[in-house]
């Protein structure tokens, strides 16, 4: 099983993060000092989440992505900014990818798989490297996967 702490409070993850022996995840989520969204991490949050193996989804929601949570732009700059500050807070282990297609709207840049070669390009463009984007695209979700399993 993989404990997801993205719709919880924020008294809920530190709840998860104590109890929890395995890596958690949160499915779909940003960074809170990039966009106030109150689903996004806190920088102690991120910090944790690495530091216990698990990830965080990046989510392409205009409203998890902007400072001004109205702004209904989703843009793979955006989606590459949240990851890199995830990178420098949590660790590179840390980010993977959340989407939220089924649940988003807005102007998005990204709206279906078929446009992932942009965020991929956006990546590198925060300098990210190729083995960072593959850890970012599926190896970080590969790897809580088969610790929650041991």
């Amino acid at each position: 099983m993989l404990v997801d702490v993205s719709h919880l409070s924020d008294g809920g993850f530190y709840d998860v993060a104590g109890i929890c022996r395995k890596p958690f995840i949160a499915s779909h989520s940003n960074a809170r000092e990039l966009s106030p969204h109150p689903r996004n991490l806190t920088d102690e949050m991120i910090r944790v989440l690495g530091e216990m193996g698990g990830v965080a989804g990046l989510n392409f929601g205009p409203e998890f992505l902007n400072a001004d949570t109205n702004c209904p732009d989703s843009t793979a700059a955006l989606i590459a900014e949240h990851a890199a500050y995830l990178r420098d807070k949590g660790g590179i282990q840390c980010v993977a990818i959340g989407t939220d297609f089924d649940g988003i709207e807005g102007n998005l840049e990204i709206a279906d798989s078929a446009g992932m070669e942009l965020l991929a390009e956006a990546l590198r463009k925060r300098g990210f490297t190729e083995s960072e984007v593959e850890l970012v695209f599926y190896k970080n979700v590969l790897r809580v996967m088969e610790d929650a399993m041991r």
